[in-house]
């Protein structure tokens, strides 16, 4: 199975208001890709995985140190 990044900056063009990234053009084909997976993932059905983990105690434990950290991304936003 080959891995396929679709939604990276570098790959379609941005539109900027000023010097503010406000839109991006997605092409038809990229645009058709990423409907059919985000289809697949809201109709997916449950499987007998996602209730024993949600059950789990380890994931919860993962979950609550998860909360005591911040997200990467906040680190990411604020070096810019």
């Amino acid at each position: 199975m080959t891995e396929t990044t679709l939604w990276i900056r570098d790959r379609f063009p941005i539109l900027y208001e000023g010097s503010e990234a406000k839109a991006v053009l997605v092409d038809i084909t990229s645009f058709d890709e990423m409907e059919l997976i985000i289809d697949n993932l809201l109709n997916r059905d449950e499987e007998p995985e996602d209730a024993i983990l949600a059950a789990s105690a380890a994931l919860q434990r993962l979950v609550a140190q998860a909360r005591l950290e911040s997200p990467s991304w906040v680190e990411e936003v604020e070096a810019r």
